[in-house]
């Protein structure tokens, strides 16, 4: 993909040292951290809305196909994305790897340092955790998550712009 066409929802907080390549959209209220890289080599990339993005993530589309993430994810520090589709509600930890075209469900948790295998389907409230990695299903979803990670994104928007140089991305 030659060239960038970037953009942006209402609310995001894009900081400047972000590098953006290829088709990408940004859905309302993402954060993306300083140092996050979003490449869009072959095909577009669409991040759905209130994603924080940490520094060093990397999230990568090398397919023609779309690279679709979906709302209230996190995606920690230093973490690599690839897959086809990420949907709502997880958390891909610091170090994890999500690789080739793997599908992550619905309120799935990618632990610290761990890896998905190459071209897998996670299924919903699947936890990979562990040096092995182990994995197991959730039993619920915890009934404060979505206001903490609400007031976690607040937070951002209020204290990234204060430190840090913001893009001005096309708005749609």
């Amino acid at each position: 993909m030659s060239r960038n066409r970037i953009t942006a929802g209402p609310g995001t907080v894009v900081c400047q040292e972000t590098e953006l390549r290829g088709e990408v959209s940004i859905g309302a209220g993402t954060v993306l951290h300083p140092q996050c890289r979003i490449i869009a080599e072959n095909g577009p990339i669409y991040i759905g809305k209130n994603n924080i993005i940490e520094e060093n993530t990397i999230i990568f589309n090398k397919n023609a196909a779309p690279l679709v993430i979906g709302d209230e994810n996190v995606f920690e520090v230093g973490c690599y994305v690839e897959g086809s589709r990420l949907g709502n509600n997880n958390v891909i930890g610091t170090r994890a790897r999500v690789l080739g075209n793997t599908i992550i469900g619905n309120h799935c948790v990618i632990g610290a340092a761990c890896s998905t295998e190459v071209n897998e389907t996670i299924e919903d409230m699947t936890v990979i955790y562990g040096s092995q990695p182990n994995r197991r299903t959730q039993s619920n979803v915890l009934p404060g998550q979505a206001t903490l990670h609400f007031r976690h994104l607040d937070y951002l928007r209020e204290v990234l712009p204060k430190y840090n140089h913001l893009k001005h991305l096309e708005t749609v």
